[in-house]
């Protein structure tokens, strides 16, 4: 068969590589010059970034054997180091209850543990709802570390209130599921290990791109082709098949694999999709990020792989040390800024930027302006599908129309509206060729609880 894949990102190379490997006609179609997706390495003008921090782990055997046999691969294993910067202080992250005693200000303690024991006094007449994210971290945290950290990184990370924001994003991201589970946590590990207390994780030398290069090597090596720049304006169902249109031309294969933004293939679709599961697909919608990466003449002294900043005066809500992942890439820092396609943030130039960002590094002891030799900038409008009220109803109203259209498959990140990880890509990759086979289905497979997704 000849087979299109819409997104040259993890999930949509993994798909390729499989029916490739099968030998079946691969055609990858991706709008950006380059693949990767957000799993991209950038390598220009002296630059070697990713697109933020990436850490590479999975409980999978066969995932990491596969990883580890691609082209040219060489993964390094890392002892993570990721922090939060608040009060003018460093708390570890994940959080650890002894390390909030002996960090946080006194004062600053007890008020966090008497919001704690007024909240299950309340719980007790007046339980809170468990619909929101707003609602479920208070009920098993209290005020104090809600209003201190949770709520302010949340409301800056994702641009929408707490209350706005759905309980499953916290459920399936905040390691513990309570402060009393930190504090038992810390001292009494459980005996299973949680997603986000992974100590340890690979990473390839040369970037996190470096998976998505070997996979696309192994594709082109087995007569695939990936056709970069290049957007479709509109699919069809041909006699057999599909029929997919750009601004010059159309190429006509047997099945297709999207992993493309739900919302966008949906609108590809046309009239193929009632009226309905296009307004509920217009409802599903992605934050943008935006990322400064800035080349230095110095050495960064924090050994930390990322760091979290929740307050106000940094804009960015999160920086990664390009160094502490490859030491033989340049001296860098990655600072994250989250955003919505054209807001100010989206729009400011790679100068101003830059600008706003120097007085908050100089803060966190990182750089001075005179340490600087360039930087570089980058946009993404589908970074992070943002998990508000209504998404779960919107997502599985659109998902089940897409399911009933055959010779179809979407899988990924964006594809299924979901916040997964590395790994998760990659297999859902390799299940939706397969399910485009008749051998497997994605949907069926995948039985994944909370502790699956964590990935902080």
């Amino acid at each position: 068969m000849k087979i299109v894949i819409l997104g040259a990102g993890l999930a949509g190379l993994s798909a390729a590589e499989e029916l490739a490997r099968r030998g079946h006609e691969v055609v990858v179609v991706e709008k950006e010059p380059f693949h990767g997706g957000l799993a991209a390495t950038i390598k220009r003008d002296g630059f070697v970034y990713d697109l933020g921090p990436h850490r590479f782990h999975t409980s999978n055997d066969l995932i990491l054997g596969f990883v580890k046999g691609l082209p040219g691969i060489d993964l390094l294993e890392l002892d993570r180091v990721s922090r939060i910067r608040l009060l003018d202080r460093y708390f570890d992250y994940p959080l650890s209850f002894s390390n909030l005693l002996s960090t946080m200000p006194l004062h600053r303690g007890v008020g966090m543990m008497l919001s704690f024991l007024r909240e299950k006094i309340r719980g007790i007449s007046a339980p809170r709802e468990q619909e929101s994210f707003e609602g479920w971290v208070l009920s098993r945290f209290g005020r104090g570390l809600y209003d201190l950290y949770l709520a302010p990184y949340n409301k800056k990370l994702w641009g929408i209130e707490p209350s706005q924001l759905s309980a499953d994003w916290a459920s399936q991201r905040i390691t513990v599921p309570s402060l009393a589970g930190l504090i038992k946590e810390t001292i009494v590990p459980s005996k299973e290990t949680v997603r986000s207390l992974v100590s340890t994780f690979h990473y390839p030398r040369g970037g996190i791109g470096e998976i998505c290069r070997g996979l696309a090597s192994g594709i082109t090596e087995m007569g695939g082709s990936l056709l970069f720049s290049s957007e479709p304006t509109g699919l069809k169902k041909a006699e057999t098949g599909w029929c997919i249109n750009f601004p010059n031309s159309h190429i006509v294969c047997d099945k297709l694999i999207s992993t493309i933004p739900v919302n966008s293939y949906t609108e590809l679709l046309g009239n193929i999709l009632p009226e309905e599961v296009h307004r509920a697909a217009s409802n599903l919608k992605f934050r943008a990020l935006v990322f400064l990466t800035v080349h230095l003449n110095c050495d960064i002294e924090p050994l930390d792989h990322w760091i979290y900043t929740s307050e106000d005066r940094y804009l960015f809500n999160r920086l990664s040390i390009s160094r502490n992942f490859d030491p033989d890439v340049p001296s860098q820092v990655v600072f994250e800024y989250s955003c919505q396609e054209g807001d100010d943030i989206w729009k400011m130039s790679k100068e101003k930027l830059l600008e706003t960002t120097i007085p908050g590094a100089e803060h966190l002891g990182l750089f001075s302006a005179e340490t600087v030799l360039g930087s570089d900038i980058i946009r993404r409008a589908y970074a992070y599908p943002i998990y508000d009220l209504t998404y779960a109803k919107n997502t599985s109203l659109v998902l089940d129309a897409l399911e009933e259209i055959a010779d179809c498959v979407t899988c990924g990140r964006q594809g299924l509206f979901r916040y997964n990880n590395m790994d998760h890509s990659i297999e859902m990759g390799k299940f939706a060729a397969l399910e485009i086979l008749g051998e497997a289905s994605v949907k069926s497979h995948f039985n994944w609880d909370e502790n699956t997704w964590a990935d902080g």
